[in-house]
Order: structure tokens, then C-alpha cells, then sequence
């Protein structure tokens, strides 16, 4: 049987015209996650909730379902032709992220932003990616430092919010990857996903994004000299001027 579902607005980060363009997550009236294409990806049981949350973080991210859009959970299960069940547990995904609200006898509705939320979540990360920062920097081989770097290049040649984000997060994953503890890696990861749409804002700009990349080199010639108390500097400097920018912003007033 066919599946439905949610086709990204891009459907890849290295593809653009030569103009650079950005996207970020707009502000809209309620708008449901009906509204969206079918995509075209096989499922089975144990997979759908992951995709399902996929999707619709993805909508979120780029704007397609708009801060405080309603998702309702029947149109849901229709387009990915499943039961309430998956849909719920994808539902607890995006809630644990932060990404939507409950609300009693409204359901589920994109969250709005919240700059004490915004906060929070920006520190517990910068607490944690500095802890494993610190213990992986040193064990990291040259192979993985020059794929960080690759990487890095990569940041400079997408067109896309989306596209940098992901080459973003794939630059700070290797840094970390040998911290030794799945469990504080998979608690950044889950902190990166939640504050995931403030850094495509933040990126989407081209001033911060230059700046960005100067932290990010920074990190780079840090963990080129296996010095993990450096590196974490400069990822506290980092995590922090982002925070301040968006803090400074009216998107969060």
C-alpha cells in the first residue's frame, strides 16, 4: 500500500543556484499537518514512530507546520496509513524535544518560542557538550579531524539553513565521538534536536554564520592539538554568543 507523508521543502542541502538563500522557522496561524505532500519512503511497524517524527520535525524546522499549528493526530495516522498508536509515540518525541505542546482538549500544536525555554536548553547543552568535548578531543584520530574539517568546508558551500545545520551537527558529533559514554552522547543529541529550529534562525543570517565558522575553527585547531580544555572553550564561546544573539532577537521577545 502507498505511503503518505511529509515532503521536505529541500530536498537536498548541496543543491543551489549560486545565490545564496536561507530558510528559518516561521511565525503563521494555526495551520494542520494535513495540509502536507505524501512522501515516498517504505515502513514497517517498528520504524513508523521514526519516521513519523521525522517528518514532522522536519515541517516544524522549516516552517512548512508554523509555531502554534495544530497536529492532529486522526490526519496523521490517515496520511502515514497507520493506527493512533506510532502517531502518539512520534507525538512523545517531538513533546520530549520541545518541539510541540499538549494541550488538554486541543492536542498537539507547534511550540511557540519561549525565551526561557530558548535558555534552558542552550545551557544544558553547553553543559554537557563541554564535558564530552573534554574527554573526547584527546582520543580523536587524524582520520576524524580531517573529516571535521571537510565538514567545516562543506558549512561554506550550502545555500540552506537545513544544509548548514546538518553539516553543523555533523561537525560537533565527531568531536564528541569518543567521549566513552553512549548516554551523554545521545542527551547532547537530543539537546541539539531541541534547540535545532533557534540555530537554523541563527544561521540563516550571514553575519553570525561567518562568525559561526570562526568558532568553529577555532574548536578545529583546539582538537588538531588534542587540547580538549581548549576545544570546550571555545564550544562554551560558541553555544553562548549564539544564545546571546537569539536572545537579543524580537523573534523571542
Amino acid at each position: 500500500m502507498p505511503k503518505k507523508s511529509l515532503e521536505p521543502n529541500e530536498a537536498n542541502p548541496d543543491e543551489g543556484s549560486g545565490k545564496k538563500t536561507r530558510t528559518s522557522t516561521k511565525r503563521g496561524s494555526s495551520k494542520s499537518a494535513s495540509k502536507s505532500k505524501p512522501i515516498k519512503r517504505s515502513k514497517t511497524f517498528l520504524n513508523l514512530p521514526l519516521i513519523i517524527s521525522e517528518e514532522l520535525r522536519e515541517a516544524i524546522l522549516n516552517g512548512e507546520i508554523p509555531l502554534g499549528g495544530h497536529l492532529k493526530q486522526e490526519e496523521i495516522a490517515k496520511r502515514f496509513d497507520s493506527s493512533l498508536i506510532p502517531v502518539r509515540e512520534a507525538l512523545r518525541t517531538l513533546e520530549t524535544e520541545g518541539l510541540i505542546t499538549m494541550i488538554p482538549n486541543r492536542g498537539a500544536v507547534v511550540s511557540m518560542w519561549d525565551p526561557e525555554r530558548v535558555r534552558q536548553r542552550f545551557e544544558t547543552r553547553i553543559f554537557l557538550e563541554i564535558g564530552a568535548m573534554r574527554k573526547s578531543v584527546p582520543h580523536l584520530t587524524d582520520e576524524e579531524l580531517a573529516r571535521a574539517e571537510e565538514v567545516l568546508n562543506e558549512i561554506d558551500r550550502q545555500t540552506t539553513a537545513k544544509g548548514i545545520s546538518a553539516f553543523n551537527h555533523e561537525f560537533h558529533q565527531i568531536l564528541i565521538s569518543h567521549c566513552d559514554n553512549p548516554y551523554l552522547m545521545e542527551q547532547v543529541n537530543m539537546m541539539h534536536r531541541s534547540i535545532d529550529r533557534y540555530l537554523r534562525y541563527y544561521l540563516s543570517n550571514e553575519a553570525y554564520n561567518r562568525l559561526s565558522q570562526e568558532h568553529h575553527f577555532k574548536i578545529l585547531e583546539a582538537a588538531k592539538a588534542r587540547d580538549g580544555e581548549g576545544a570546550a572553550k571555545w564550544v562554551e564561546i560558541h553555544l553562548r554568543e549564539a544564545l546571546d544573539h537569539l536572545e537579543a532577537t524580537t523573534q523571542l521577545e
